[in-house]
């Protein structure tokens, strides 16, 4: 395998989606999601900025009023936050209708086997195809930035520069959810004889992940927790060392089945993982206790992109391409 050859199979693969009415539609619609999501981010910041402003009219009639309590001005990272939490909801579809017919549908058009019959080698061909899917997924995700950039221009506001690493990050980490059912429809493409069947199992599977995933852990994580302390029982104490262990036990169990719900469902995991980030700083907590609340979420954006394309990967190579 040599990187030329899989940056020239990337290189066409970008060029064939970027081309496609398919990917129009799909770009269409994740702007679309965007603006709704911006919109919203938008009024919820106003609203806050109001209050604000009221907050410090306020303290300018109280000319003994301790400076301790000067408010925080709004973040405009909040409305990013508020966009790609909306885009999360349909995100996930959108990056399927990307991969789902990656190999299937060129084995149905019999190109793939044309392919093949160039001096090129299958492990840089599905490497180069999912080279490909990825930048256009960055790509969508630029757009989406841009435009919500341009509309807060609209409105007059500006991020400012501490506010950058913030919005990167969101977008670093949607790029991560998308890539996750982007290689979930990559690896039912190599596995499925048909597009159309591709397409279909890969919604099964996001209605799986999004929907029943969370339901299942909750419940069922629920279900096998301990009763919560009662007080009594401590002789009514709470500030007891005894009652505080068991108490801090207690909710203990919400933050476990949290963490299992996040490995379960990636869209459990990148809603934690953007509420943590935005939550870090206004909350005071460390890096480490951030690191603490989000792992879960982290290893769970990284492992199902690696063993779907892994499964991809394995496949592909040994796929019977008549």
């Amino acid at each position: 395998m040599t990187a030329e050859r899989v940056f020239t199979v990337a290189q066409k693969e970008f060029t064939d989606q970027i081309t496609g009415w398919r990917f129009l539609v799909i770009l269409a619609l994740f702007l679309a999601i965007a603006l709704v999501g911006t919109y919203s981010g938008v009024v919820s910041y106003e609203r806050e900025l109001d209050r604000y402003s009221e907050q410090l009219a306020a303290m300018d009639n109280q000319n003994d009023g301790p400076a301790g309590m000067m408010p925080a001005k709004p973040p405009v990272e909040g409305v990013y936050s508020s966009m790609f939490l909306t885009l999360i909801s349909y995100g996930g579809l959108l990056a399927i209708a990307v991969g789902s017919g990656l190999v299937s549908g060129e084995k149905e058009s019999r190109s793939l086997k044309s392919l093949l019959s160039h001096p090129v080698y299958r492990d840089e061909v599905i490497n180069g195809k999912a080279l490909g899917g990825v930048a256009l997924l960055v790509l969508v995700v630029g757009s989406v930035l841009a435009i919500s950039t341009a509309l807060l221009l609209v409105f007059s506001i500006v991020p400012a520069p501490g506010d950058l690493w913030m919005i990167l990050t969101y977008a670093g980490v949607i790029l991560l959810f998308l890539v996750t059912f982007f290689s979930i429809a990559l690896a039912l493409s190599t596995l499925c004889r048909e597009s159309g069947s591709a397409l279909l199992l890969s919604v099964v599977v996001f209605i799986l992940l999004v929907f029943l995933a969370p339901y299942a852990t909750t419940h069922i994580g629920m279900a096998f927790m301990t009763e919560e302390p009662d007080p009594a029982a401590y002789g009514g104490d709470i500030s007891s060392e005894e009652f505080q262990a068991a108490i801090t036990a207690y909710y203990g169990q919400f933050d476990l089945i949290q963490s299992i719900g996040n490995l379960a469902s990636p869209q459990m995991a990148t809603n934690a993982l953007i509420q943590g980030i935005s939550n870090a700083p206004s909350s005071g907590a460390t890096l480490e206790d951030t690191l603490g609340e989000i792992w879960s979420s982290v290893v769970a954006l990284i492992l199902y992109p690696t063993v779907f394309f892994a499964v991809a990967y394995t496949r592909f190579m040994r796929m019977d391409i008549r």
